[in-house]
């Protein structure tokens, strides 16, 4: 139905304006909601004034049908439509439209829980000959009571100037929008539906609505308010549709054209992936805008980035891209991430020459302070590791040529072998290798407290508890034995028979005990530390094994 009104509404709304001091017209429709809504957009689409009510009572129609007749009188209306659908009930002298609180109704009642049709038709009638009564009855699924039938009455007697159209719901719904177009002829909406009948004065071959029925004006402006309240293009679309020369028909045309070239709608038209709008937002952070994340959503933050890039442009600054825009925001992103790339790549070059030029100045020479000088200011610079291994080689070189020192020393305070070049070399190395010897040795040499002047000379003085393990350590010391060396002797140990324990070049507890054994075996004093003599037969060993 709503396409048939829309077919008729250009042909009428071409006279907008033709009679602007005509009578338009009222109307009152009563029945189920869906039909109610239907009938309702018809008339008002054309001008009526509609009084409906979706399933009424009986109280409610009679106080719609009150409003129609006050209209009726109030505006001189020359044309009145009725459209009553539901269940009808009928006795010989009269019917009626039954309300929806009507329950098993009878002859008695039918006024209380219905509204007489020959009352409404009177009403109508005070229009003339522009009064025209629709009636879709439905099947009845209810009883009657005493006096009344279902359905409407079998005769009329209809009041002079009306007309009456019978039909189903359905057949009433879909006619009444072709009836309505002004200038056409009302038999020929009846005509494509046979079930539909027509009674009454008026002429199937005449318009109900004459060609020049123009009073338009206020349904053209309610159409025109709900389009602008929807605020839609198929809203103004829609009120165009029915008043393509309304008085607002330009102003929805430019409606139309304001939400075609919205900035929202042209940006939501370009249908931006999540991976575009995350580009876009890497594209806006490149320039120096926060959009408070790259993650594909388009919140406050890239909102604002995009105005405050379209306004730096010179452009409006409505926060949502076109196309032309997106492209040249990537262009201008791609130009300044190269300028970044540039800078940065400058800049790591200066800071190179800079590190080379700091390393020949200083750890290029490969000493101590020039190489920890370099370290200190490029801890993660270009020379840092070969700066960190010489430091490591001087250190170990540093540790040698001590270590080398310390054994010089004591061989030379052991080849004086005085109380005074042993204080001389504990002054010197007071924490080395054999600064606990040194002192033992110095303890042998003085006197006790009560012995003579010559006490620590006596060639026969026993040495303190200790000394001798002390003497063998610094002789084993004395030979300066490298780990390879160790490992030898530990490996020799192991072909004598003897358990050194593990042959890591580590003189442990029981490389001590396997030492002690073999120096037993040569019939050498066994302290357990390796002297020249054991050093001789070990290796004399080794040799003979050789050969073997």
């Amino acid at each position: 139905m709503r396409a048939v009104c829309g077919a008729f509404l250009g042909a009428s709304l071409a006279m907008i304006g033709a009679a602007p001091g005509q009578a338009g017209g009222v109307a009152l429709v009563l029945g189920g909601e869906a039909g109610v809504d239907e009938a309702v957009t018809t008339l008002e689409t054309v001008g009526f004034e509609v009084f409906s009510a979706s399933d009424p009572d009986s109280a409610s129609m009679r106080s719609e049908l009150a409003a129609l007749h006050g209209a009726l009188r109030a505006e001189d209306a020359a044309h009145v439509v009725v459209v009553l659908t539901g269940v009808f009930a009928h006795a010989p002298h009269g019917g009626w439209l039954l309300g929806s609180e009507a329950d098993r109704p009878a002859l008695a009642l039918a006024d209380g829980q219905g509204l007489r049709l020959d009352t409404v038709m009177q009403i109508a009638a005070e229009a003339g000959t522009g009064a025209l009564v629709w009636l879709g009855e439905e099947v009845a699924a209810r009883e009657f009571g005493l006096g009344l039938r279902a359905g409407l009455p079998d005769a009329w007697d209809l009041p002079d100037g009306l007309g009456l159209v019978t039909g189903t719901p359905a057949d009433v719904g879909a006619a009444l929008g072709e009836a309505l177009q002004p200038g056409a002829p009302l038999g020929a909406a009846l005509e494509r539906r046979p079930g539909l009948a027509l009674q009454g004065a008026l002429d199937p071959r005449a318009a109900f609505l004459p060609q020049d029925f123009a009073p338009l004006a206020r349904a053209d402006q309610r159409a025109f308010e709900a389009a602008v309240e929807a605020d839609t293009e198929e809203a103004f679309a829609a009120y165009l549709a029915a008043y393509p020369n309304g008085m607002n028909a330009q102003a929805a045309r430019a409606e139309i054209e304001r939400i075609r070239t919205a900035p929202d709608r042209i940006e939501a038209e370009l249908f931006l992936t999540a991976e575009e709008r995350r580009a876009i937002q890497r594209d806006l952070s490149v320039l120096g805008y926060d959009t408070r994340g790259i993650d594909g959503i388009f919140g406050p933050g890239t909102r604002g980035s995009i105005a405050g890039w379209q306004e730096l442009g010179g452009r409006e600054p409505t926060g949502y891209l076109t196309r032309e825009q997106i492209l040249a925001l990537a262009e201008e992103a791609a130009e300044r991430s190269a300028e970044i790339e540039a800078e940065a790549r400058a800049q790591r070059e200066a800071e190179e020459r800079a590190d080379r030029e700091f390393w020949a100045m200083t750890g290029a020479a490969g000493d101590g302070p020039g190489l920890r000088s370099y370290l200190e200011r490029y801890p993660e610079g270009i020379f840092a590791a070969l700066a960190q291994a010489r430091l490591e080689q001087l250190a170990e070189a540093e540790r040698a040529a001590a270590r080398e020192r310390e054994v010089e020393a004591w061989r030379r305070a052991r080849r004086i072998d005085s109380v005074a070049s042993y204080e001389a070399f504990l002054r010197d190395w007071p924490e080395g290798e054999f600064a606990e010897l040194a002192q033992a040795r110095i303890d042998e040499r003085r006197p006790a407290p009560d012995a003579g002047e010559d006490a620590a000379t006596a060639p026969d003085t026993e040495p303190p508890e200790g000394a001798a393990e002390m003497q063998a350590r610094a002789t084993e010391a004395a030979l300066g034995l490298n780990r390879p060396t160790r490992l030898l002797i530990e490996q020799r140990l192991v072909a004598m028979g003897l358990d050194p324990g593990p042959v890591d070049g580590v003189f442990d507890a029981r490389t001590r005990a396997a030492i002690r054994a073999a120096q037993a075996q040569f019939d050498h004093p066994a302290t357990g530390y390796v002297d020249e003599a054991l050093m001789n037969r070990m290796m004399q060993g080794l040799l003979r094994s050789l050969f073997d």
